[in-house]
């Protein structure tokens, strides 16, 4: 249904939204984004589920709002958990800022940079 779903934090949008009109309006791609396609009165992590299930892909931006969010942590959770049970790799991260801190009770995020590769914006190959 979906050529991917978008996971990021609400306070990441100003940075977020030129990827996403880039996507759709450029290349043609369908992206799920949960302030739009997310429908009011369904469980919002059914809705997730369904969003992973029905995309090809699922982009993640981190940043420390990202890491601060249930839902963003319950999104890449989820995401990551369907690339083992799956055995594909349709997780893409993409770090919007660095991070620095990880809460311990968390440590979703801090798995997935240490054992994993995810695109890195500050990087100066971008």
């Amino acid at each position: 249904r979906y050529d991917a779903f978008i996971s990021s934090s609400w306070d990441d949008n100003l940075l977020v939204q030129p990827v996403i009109e880039l996507l759709e309006e450029k290349h043609g791609f369908r992206c799920c984004i949960h302030n739009r396609d997310f429908h009011p009165g369904e469980r919002i992590l059914d809705q997730i589920g369904a969003a992973i299930d029905q995309s090809r892909r699922t982009v993640c931006f981190i940043s420390p709002s990202f890491i601060d969010s249930m839902y963003c942590e319950y999104e890449l959770k989820y995401a990551m958990e369907e690339d083992i049970r799956q055995g594909k790799k349709r997780l893409l991260v993409i770090m919007l800022q660095p991070i620095t801190r990880f809460d311990p009770s968390n440590p979703v995020v801090k798995q997935y940079i240490s054992s994993r590769v995810y695109l890195d914006i500050n990087d100066p190959v971008f």
